[in-house]
C-alpha cells in the first residue's frame, strides 16, 4: 500500500484493510509497513496468480510480476486471473490488468520475460523480497535469487493429483542445510515443469496460502523470517508432515 501516492483518506484506509490491521502484531503501524514493500513475484501460473490476489489484497505497496507464457485454456482451472477471454494473451499483461482492479494503493509492474533476462538490466538488490513461484527448475537454482536472503522459493509437486509439496529456504545459511539440488536431484537433473503433472487447483491454493500468510506477517512486523523447511502435503488425508533442513555437506553451485 503506497500511502504516499495514495488518494484514499486514513478512514478509506481502515475501511479496506482493517480486518487485517485487527490482527495481532499487524496494525495501522504494519499496514504502513507492507505498503512500503516491493516484492518481485516470478511465475503466473496457479502459484503465482493465488499468491499476486493475496499480497495486492493485503495492501503491499509495489509488485513486480515476470512471466513470458501466454494464457491456456489447461490454465484456467487453477490458475485464478485468467478466464477465457484471456486465452493467448499474455499472462504478465492480463494479470497486471486483474490485479489494477482490486485497490488503487499498490504498484504493479509486469515483465513478459524470462527471470534470467530480467537480472540482466535490474538489480534485485533493490528490491525487498523474491518470491519463488517458478515450475523451472534452472530458476529455482540462479544465483541472483539468493542476493541477501530475499528469496522465498516455494513449490507445489503434484504426484497424485492432491499432494504437495510446501519448500523454503535460507538462502543466508545455505551452506547449513540442504540445497534444491540436494533435495531434487531428478527433477532439477531432468528440468521437469508441471506441464502434463495431475493438479486440482485447491494443492496450489493451499501451498499459496502458507506462503502469503508467511510473507504478509513477515512484512508487516518489518523482518520476514525465512527458515529452511520443507512441508508434505496430502489434501485426499489432510496429513501435513514437516521437515527441517539440516545438512552439513553441500557442495552444489548455482546457475548465474
Amino acid at each position: 500500500m503506497n500511502l504516499h501516492k495514495s488518494n484514499l483518506s486514513k478512514n478509506q484506509i481502515i475501511e479496506e484493510f482493517g480486518r487485517q490491521i485487527l490482527v495481532p502484531g499487524i496494525s495501522e503501524t504494519g499496514q504502513k509497513n507492507l505498503g512500503l514493500k516491493h516484492l518481485l513475484l516470478i511465475g503466473l501460473g496457479a502459484l503465482g496468480t493465488i499468491s499476486s490476489q493475496y499480497l495486492v489484497r493485503a495492501g503491499i505497496g509495489k509488485i513486480t510480476l515476470i512471466d513470458y507464457d501466454k494464457v491456456s485454456l489447461s490454465n484456467l482451472h487453477r490458475q485464478i486471473n485468467y478466464n477465457k477471454s484471456h486465452i493467448e494473451e499474455l499472462k504478465s499483461e492480463v494479470s497486471k490488468k486483474v490485479l489494477s482492479n482490486i485497490n488503487s494503493v499498490t504498484d504493479i509492474f509486469q515483465y513478459p520475460i524470462a527471470f534470467e533476462d530480467y537480472i540482466k538490466k535490474n538489480d534485485v538488490n533493490n528490491l525487498d523480497y523474491i518470491l519463488d513461484c517458478s515450475d523451472n527448475y534452472q530458476t529455482k537454482t540462479n544465483s541472483s535469487l539468493f542476493a541477501k536472503n530475499k528469496c522465498i522459493s516455494y513449490s507445489s509437486i503434484s504426484i497424485n493429483s492432491s499432494e504437495g509439496i510446501f519448500f523454503s529456504q535460507d538462502y543466508k545459511n545455505l551452506k547449513d542445510t540442504n540445497c534444491f539440488k540436494c533435495l531434487f536431484p531428478k527433477m532439477y537433473e531432468q528440468n521437469n515443469r508441471c506441464l502434463n503433472s495431475a493438479m486440482i487447483g485447491p494443492t496450489a491454493g493451499f501451498v499459496s496460502s502458507l506462503a502469503c500468510n508467511k510473507i504478509i506477517l513477515g512484512l508487516a512486523k518489518k523482518i520476514l523470517k525465512i527458515s529452511s523447511e520443507i512441508l508434505l502435503i496430502d489434501l485426499l488425508t489432510s496429513d501435513i508432515n514437516k521437515l527441517e533442513l539440516k545438512q552439513s555437506k553441500c557442495n552444489h553451485t548455482y546457475d548465474e
